[in-house]
């Protein structure tokens, strides 16, 4: 069956969530000396480190810092997205649901487009007729991390989050997620039709314009630049699908910013892994916590 074999990937797919519409810019050098940013949230008896991550990496870099391994060793707790620990038959479950549609995709968009979806399908080795049985969010999000994948060298197994992941579970941490997989498929399956559509132009322009994009931003992550990695992550998407911006990023801040304002009504040491393009903006984590009072600073 065609359409299972697309769906391989799909819980890689949920963990890039935060990080498949970046905008295209120029390649940068990944810095020798890793320095992912990160922030503290205090009060009396309660810490709370937040990191943000990719959820791919290529197994080549070294992004663990004194810095990073001191604050997870500190916590008692580990938050994360959603767990790496799911059941491949969910998922598929979860996107023949909520992913695939009896109306072809070819239908819900325009002649050039459609074009430039074929063209993309193509050179990435996806079969057209699997194509066209996606709603445009998963045509978006399928056709968007697969050139990372297969010619970049980037891999979901070497997710930032997921190796804490597993580190905070053989260290018997306690492990905690903000949302479900099925809370994250809704978060696309959602949306209008229109901003599905507009998302997925957005992702082939980017895939059109050659440049590496997920190398950007890890180059960004890495060096621990927030001006490039709300420009890599945030901006482009904000205006070309508004929709999908305030779907990705800022209804889910609010919601993970009350759920940590829980957390610090409790005492203890919590480490925080989420997508960096969570952790960057004005509609940010560490921002929306600012403006509720909690004390919030670079770490």
């Amino acid at each position: 069956m065609e359409i299972r074999r697309s769906l391989v990937a799909w819980g890689g797919v949920l963990r890039l969530i935060a990080a498949v519409t970046s905008a295209a810019l120029a390649l940068l050098a990944t810095p020798a000396h890793a320095e992912p940013a990160m922030w503290v949230v205090k009060d009396a008896d309660s810490t709370i480190y937040l990191l943000g991550t990719l959820h791919m990496t290529k197994p080549s870099m070294k992004w663990r810092s004194d810095k990073i391994d001191a604050a997870f060793e500190a916590s008692d707790e580990f938050w994360m997205e959603a767990t790496a620990n799911f059941d491949p038959a969910m998922l598929e479950g979860l996107i023949i649901k909520h992913g695939l549609d009896r109306r072809p995709l070819s239908s819900k968009v325009s002649g050039d487009d459609w074009a430039r979806v074929q063209s993309a399908a193509k050179a990435v080795g996806v079969p057209i007729s699997t194509v066209e049985q996606m709603r445009p969010w998963l045509a978006a999000l399928s056709l968007s991390f697969q050139p990372a994948m297969k010619e970049d060298g980037y891999d979901f197994t070497q997710g930032v989050d997921r190796l804490l992941e597993a580190s905070a579970r053989a260290a018997r941490m306690t492990v905690k997620t903000f949302e479900t997989p099925e809370q994250q498929t809704l978060i696309f399956a959602s949306l209008s039709e229109e901003s599905e559509v507009a998302f997925l132009i957005h992702v082939l322009e980017e895939i059109a314009s050659g440049r590496s994009v997920v190398d950007q931003m890890a180059d960004a992550w890495m060096a621990g630049d927030i001006g490039a990695l709300e420009a890599t992550i945030l901006s482009r998407t904000k205006e070309a699908a508004p929709e999908v911006y305030d779907a990705l990023i800022v209804r889910r801040n609010l919601d993970w910013c009350d759920q940590i304002a829980t957390i610090m009504k409790g005492a203890g040491t919590t480490f925080v892994a989420v997508g960096a393009g969570h952790l960057v903006g004005d509609d940010s984590v560490p921002a929306i916590l600012a403006k509720r009072g909690f004390a919030v600073a670079p770490y």
